[in-house]
C-alpha cells in the first residue's frame, strides 16, 4: 500500500485454494475513503470466499489484505481485532443475536468492544435506529418479532453504531421485497455519500448494484475479469458484463 494511505483497504494478489480447488486466483483491488465498491458475479464465482478472506474468517493461501496501511494476513488474533474494530459488517442473514433485544444487539459492540456505559450506548442505539428509519418502540423487541426487512435494518444500525470507517455488505438485499430492498439501498448510499463510510459489497442484485456502487468488479472463475465505474458498467461491450447485466442465457457465462 502507498505510504500516503490513499486507500482505506487494499487487496494485493490474493489467492485461496482448498486442496486442488483454486477458488481465488490472484485478486487485487482497492477501496478509497467514502467510496462504494461492489463485487458482482454468478453463483460459485468466489464472491463469498473472497469476502471471508478479506474479513479474516478464513485465511488466504497467499497475498495481502491491507487495512489502513497494515497487512492483516498472518496477524495474531488480538492485533487483527484492534484493526477490525473500526469495521462494520452486515451479513446476508443479518446475524442478529436471537436471545438479545434490538437494543442489546445494537449496543453489543459499544459496550463489550469499546467499554461504553449502557446509558451512553442506548443513546447511540436510538440515534442509529432513527438513521435506518425505525422507531424507538422496537428497542425491546426480539429479532423473531420483526420482519426480515426490519431485522436487516437493525443489523445495519448495529453495523454503524461504532462509527466504522468501512462497512462490508454481504448480499444486503437478498430475500427482501423490492420496497425494502430500495430502503436498504438508500441507507447504504447515505452511509457512503453522506456519512463518508467506505463500503465493500458483494451482490448479484442488479437493481442494488445500480444504486449503491461507485466502482464495480466482476468476478468470474476466481478472477476479477472486469473493473470500472458504475457509469462504465452499463455501456461496456465486455461480453461477460453484457450477459450479467442483461441476464441473457447466451454468453460466456453459459458456454
Amino acid at each position: 500500500m502507498s505510504n500516503n494511505n490513499k486507500y482505506v483497504l487494499e487487496v494485493k494478489d490474493l489467492t485461496k485454494s482448498f486442496g486442488d480447488n483454486h477458488v481465488i486466483k490472484g485478486i487485487s483491488l482497492h477501496l478509497g475513503k467514502g467510496e462504494s465498491y461492489v463485487i458482482i458475479g454468478g453463483s460459485g464465482s468466489g464472491k463469498s470466499v473472497l469476502l471471508k478472506c478479506i474479513l479474516g474468517i478464513i485465511s488466504p493461501t497467499s497475498g495481502q489484505v491491507i487495512l489502513h496501511g497494515t497487512n492483516m494476513v498472518g496477524l495474531p488474533p488480538k492485533e487483527r481485532e484492534k484493526l477490525m474494530i473500526k469495521c462494520g459488517i452486515l451479513f446476508q442473514s443479518g446475524a442478529l443475536f436471537d436471545s438479545l433485544t434490538v437494543l442489546e444487539n445494537i449496543t453489543f459492540g459499544l459496550i463489550y468492544g469499546y467499554g461504553w456505559s449502557k446509558k451512553d450506548a442506548k443513546e447511540v442505539a436510538i440515534e442509529k435506529l432513527h438513521d435506518v428509519n425505525l422507531k424507538d418502540e422496537v428497542l425491546n423487541k426480539y429479532p423473531s418479532e420483526l420482519s426480515g426487512g426490519m431485522q436487516k435494518r437493525v443489523a445495519l444500525a448495529r453495523a454503524i453504531a461504532t462509527s466504522p470507517d468501512i462497512i462490508f455488505f454481504d448480499e444486503p438485499t437478498t430475500g427482501l421485497d423490492p420496497i425494502t430492498s430500495g430502503i436498504i439501498n438508500e441507507l447504504i448510499v447515505k452511509c457512503t455519500h453522506e456519512i463518508g463510510i467506505s463500503a465493500l459489497s458483494i451482490t448479484h442484485d442488479i437493481n442494488s448494484l445500480k444504486h449503491i456502487s461507485d466502482r464495480v468488479g466482476l468476478l468470474f472463475g476466481g478472477k476479477l475479469i472486469w473493473e470500472g465505474t458504475n457509469q462504465n458498467l452499463w455501456t461496456s461491450d465486455n461480453p461477460y458484463v453484457q450477459q450479467f447485466i442483461t441476464g441473457s442465457l447466451d454468453g460466456p457465462f453459459t458456454t
